[in-house]
C-alpha cells in the first residue's frame, strides 16, 4: 500500500527538505533521534526515488506489508515505473545507522561496511546473491530481493551523520523498462544475530524451497561428485590459443592458432601428476575446440588439426579415465567472435533495443560479441553439446560465464529475453548439461544457478581487487578504489550459504595459490602459465578460512610441483567439503574461526605474534584443525 507520495522537478527529497527548514541544530537531533527508533515504532515505510534520463527526481514513500511471520514486504508497481526512468533506489525507512555506532552492514559476497564510513554514495556492485543484511543496536534484518535482482545494485549512502543501504535498479539498461513489480522482503532475526545467522536464514530458504540439495544428498545418485570433491581440480589453460587482440577477424583474417599444450604433449602432462604422487585430480579441458581457447565461438568443432585433431583428442581423453582421474570440457555459451562460421550476419548476437550488438572483451578470437543463449539453446547448442559427451568427456560439464555476471538480455525480435527470462534459459542448459553428462560446473557465485551447479571455479574475484586497493595498489577512482574505502573485511557470507552444496574456491585471490604470481593478469595471454612459484600465506589462510577448494589453471610442467604442495595441503581438510559451514567469527582481531557441521574447526592466524587454541598454538600467518 502506498502511503504518500511527492513530485521533486530537481533531485531533492522529503528529507532534504526538512533540513531545508529546520536550523543545522533541530536537524541534527532529528537525524540522531529517527537513527535510534525501533523498527515496530516506525510507520514501517519505504522510500523510493525515481531518477528519470533527464536528471529530474521524483520521491514517493510506499508502505510496507506485515507478513504473518513478522516480514515487511515492499511492492513498486511497475505501472508506477515512468518508461523514462533512468533509475530507481529503494530504501527503507527504519533502515539506518548513525556514524560510528555498533554493528554492520553485509552484502552478498561477504563485504562488511562498519558505520565509521566517510560521506558519500559508492556502488557496492551486483547483486551475487539477492540479499543483504544490516545489524545495528535496534534491528538485525536481511532483505531479500524477490523480483528484478539482475537489473539491480548494492549501494552504500552516508549522508548527515546516517548509514544508509540502497538497492538501485537500473530501469534504462533493462532493455524492457521495468518489466516486473520491485519486490523486497524484509525479514528481521534477533538482536543477537549476525551474518552467520543471515546466511544460514537464506540457506535454509534455498533447501526449503528444494532448489538446491546438499553435496552428501547428492552423492548417493551421483558417485562422481564425491570423487570430484576430494580432488584438485586443474584447468588445462589450454590446449591452443591465438594471441589476443582488440579486433573483429574474418574467417580469412584471423590469426594462427599457437599450441601451447597439444594433445599428445597432454598425455604426458597428466602422467606427470600421477608420477608426482597426485592421486585426485578432476581435468576441466579448455582450448581445445574450433580456433582454440575463446577462438571462434560459437564454434567447437571441428577439434584443431594443430593440436593433433579429434583422434589425438579422443585418446588423450581416454588416458586421462585410465589413469583414474576425471576429465570434462569447457566451451563457452556467451561470447561469439565475426571468425565464427557460424556468423551469419550476427544473427547470433544479443542486441541491444536499437539494434545494436552487445559488446564484451576482446579474447582470442579478436572482440567478443555477446550471445543470445536463447537463440543458442533453440538453435544449435544442444546438438553441440551432444558431440562434446560422443568425444568422451565426463561430468561436471563446464560453460564459462554462465556465473560469473548476470545474464545477458536482448532485444532481437527473433529471440528476445529479459534477464530474468534469460535466467530460465542458461537453468534450461544447464539441465540439460546434468542429463547429457550427469553434471554441471561454470566460473562464479551468481546463484540463479545454484540449483545446477556442482562446482565453480571460483565465487567472485572482489577480494583481490579489494586487497590491492587497500594495499595502495589500485588506479584512483575505479570500482574497487572507492569500494575499499568503505568495505572493512571480507566474511563467508557465500559459503555459509552454499559450503557443502555447491564445490567452490573464494576469489581469484586463492586460485594457483602455491604457485605464485602470473606475469599476466588475463587467463587470455599466452603468458598466463608463467608464475613466480612465490607463496603468499595470506591467500593460503583465506583458502582455508572460507573452507575453499584448491584450483589452478596451467599447461606447464613447472607447476606440478606447487599443485602437489596444495594437494597435500588439502588432504587433512578435504572432508570438509561435504559440510556446511555452521559459524564463522572473530576470536581475537587478527584470528578467526570457521565451524563445520561436523564440529570441526579451522583456525586462522592473521597476526604477528602466536595465539593459543584450546591449548594448540597457531603460528602467524598459519592455520590448524581442531577436531
Amino acid at each position: 500500500m502506498r502511503v504518500w507520495h511527492v513530485n521533486i522537478k530537481q533531485k531533492m527529497n522529503t528529507t532534504s527538505k526538512l533540513k531545508n527548514i529546520m536550523s543545522g541544530a533541530a536537524f541534527a537531533f532529528f537525524a540522531f533521534f529517527s537513527a535510534f527508533i525501533a523498527p515496530d515504532a516506525l510507520s514501517q515505510t519505504a522510500s523510493v526515488e525515481f531518477v528519470l534520463k533527464g536528471g529530474e527526481c521524483v520521491s514517493r514513500q510506499y508502505g510496507l506489508e506485515k507478513m504473518p511471520d513478522g516480514t515487511l514486504r515492499l511492492r513498486v508497481p511497475k505501472s508506477e515505473i515512468a518508461p523514462q526512468t533512468d533509475y530507481a533506489e529503494v530504501s527503507a525507512d527504519f533502515a539506518s545507522a548513525a556514524k560510528g555506532e555498533d554493528g554492520y552492514l553485509v552484502f552478498p559476497r561477504g563485504e562488511i561496511v562498519e558505520y565509521d564510513v566517510p560521506d558519500g554514495k559508492v556502488s557496492v556492485g551486483k547483486f551475487i546473491m539477492p540479499l543483504f543484511g544490516m545489524k545495528t543496536p535496534r534491528s538485525v534484518f536481511w532483505a531479500h530481493l524477490k523480483t528484478l535482482r539482475h537489473e539491480a545494485e548494492a549501494y552504500v549512502s552516508v549522508s548527515g551523520g546516517k548509514c544508509v543501504p540502497v538497492i538501485r535498479y537500473c530501469i534504462s539498461q533493462t532493455g524492457f523498462g521495468a518489466y516486473d513489480d520491485i519486490v523486497v522482503e524484509y525479514k528481521f532475526l534477533p538482536l543477537d544475530a549476525g551474518y552467520v545467522d543471515i546466511g544460514k536464514a537464506y540457506r535454509k530458504y534455498q533447501l526449503d524451497r528444494g532448489v538446491v540439495k546438499p553435496i552428501k544428498d547428492r552423492i548417493r545418485e551421483n558417485p562422481w561428485l564425491g570423487y570430484v570433491a576430494k580432488s584438485i581440480p586443474v584447468r588445462i589453460q589450454y590446449h591452443g590459443s591465438k594471441k589476443r587482440q582488440d579486433k573483429d577477424f574474418t574467417p580469412e583474417t584471423e590469426p594462427p592458432l599457437i599450441p601451447v599444450l597439444d594433445f599428445r604433449e597432454s598425455v604426458k602432462f597428466v602422467d606427470a601428476f600421477k608420477k608426482s604422487g597426485i592421486d585426485d585430480v578432476t581435468f576441466c579441458s579448455a582450448g581445445w575446440q574450433s580456433g582454440g581457447y575463446d577462438g571462434r565461438f560459437p564454434d567447437l568443432f571441428p577439434v584443431p588439426e594443430e593440436l593433433g585433431g579429434e583422434a589425438a583428442l579422443r585418446e588423450f581423453i581416454s588416458h586421462v579415465k585410465s589413469l583414474g582421474y576425471m576429465i570434462h570440457a569447457h566451451t563457452n555459451t556467451s561470447d561469439c567472435y565475426m571468425c565464427s562460421r557460424m556468423w551469419d550476419n550476427a544473427s547470433i548476437v544479443a542486441k541491444n533495443p536499437d539494434g545494436s550488438l552487445q559488446r564484451g572483451h576482446y579474447w582470442g578470437g579478436g572482440r567478443a560479441y555477446k550471445l543470445c543463449a536463447k537463440n543458442a539453446r533453440d538453435k544449435f547448442l544442444f546438438k553441440q553439446l551432444e558431440k562434446v559427451r560422443d568425444l568422451g568427456f565426463q561430468a561436471p560439464h563446464y560453460i564459462d560465464v554462465f556465473s560469473a555476471i548476470p545474464p545477458y538480455m536482448c532485444a532481437d525480435p527473433k529471440h528476445p529475453g529479459t534477464r530474468e527470462e534469460m535466467a530460465e534459459v542458461q537453468r534450461d542448459i544447464a539441465e540439460y548439461c546434468k542429463k547429457l553428462f550427469g553434471g554441471f560446473s561454470s566460473e562464479c557465485g551468481f546463484d540463479h544457478l545454484a540449483g545446477q551447479l556442482d562446482y565453480i571455479n571460483y565465487v567472485s574475484s572482489r577480494m583481490q581487487q579489494w586487497r590491492k586497493a587497500k594495499l595502495g595498489k589500485a588506479k584512483k577512482g575505479t570500482f574497487f578504489e572507492k569500494m575499499s574505502r568503505y568495505v572493512d573485511r571480507y566474511v563467508p557470507l557465500w559459503e555459509i550459504v552454499y559450503h557443502g552444496i555447491i564445490l567452490s574456491n573464494p576469489d581469484r585471490l586463492t586460485q594457483n595459490h602455491t604457485a605464485g604470481q602470473s606475469k599476466s593478469t588475463s587467463s587470455g595471454d599466452l603468458s598466463f602459465n608463467q608464475r613466480d612459484g612465490i607463496q603468499d600465506p595470506y591467500a593460503t589462510l583465506k583458502l582455508a578460512e572460507f573452507g575453499g577448494r584448491p584450483i589452478f589453471y596451467t599447461s606447464s610442467f613447472k607447476d606440478i610441483k606447487y599443485i602437489k604442495k596444495a594437494y597435500d595441503e588439502f588432504l587433512p581438510l578435504r572432508h570438509l567439503q561435504l559440510e556446511f559451514i555452521e559459524d564463522h567469527k572473530y576470536i581475537a582481531p587478527d584470528v578467526t574461526l570457521t565451524l563445520f557441521g561436523n564440529g570441526e574447526k579451522i583456525v586462522c592466524n592473521y597476526g604477528a605474534s602466536d595465539f593459543v587454541y584450546e591449548g594448540k598454538t597457531v603460528k602467524p600467518m598459519s592455520y590448524i584443525l581442531a577436531k
